[in-house]
């Protein structure tokens, strides 16, 4: 579901401004307990480090895609923003994440 004007990549997301996660870590594995739903998921590294980076925050696909490539030294394609776009959809098929007003 896109929202008027906007494609995938461009979509704000979010994590849920009513819940809180809590995190536990060991070396590149991370459990994230979700305080809404009562779960906790194992998430690897990457998946964990951009869970984080919207804790509290809203961005785009593209601007997570962008900041992580920052980050990584290395030039963002659009390919790379598909990946991170298909990521946040499995993120919020888990209620880890929602898609959020600018």
């Amino acid at each position: 579901m896109q929202a008027s004007g906007q494609n995938a990549a461009e979509l704000c997301w979010s994590t849920p401004a009513n819940g809180t996660l809590f995190w536990e870590s060991w070396g590149e594995q991370h459990a994230v307990f979700d305080s809404l739903s009562g779960e906790t998921h194992l998430l690897p590294d990457s998946t964990a480090r951009l869970l984080r980076k919207l804790d509290g925050h809203s961005c785009s696909a593209r601007q997570l895609a962008e900041m992580i490539c920052t980050e990584a030294g290395v030039s963002c394609d659009e390919a790379f923003v598909m990946d991170i776009t298909r990521l946040l959809q499995q993120l919020q098929s888990a209620g880890l994440v929602e898609k959020s007003a600018w």
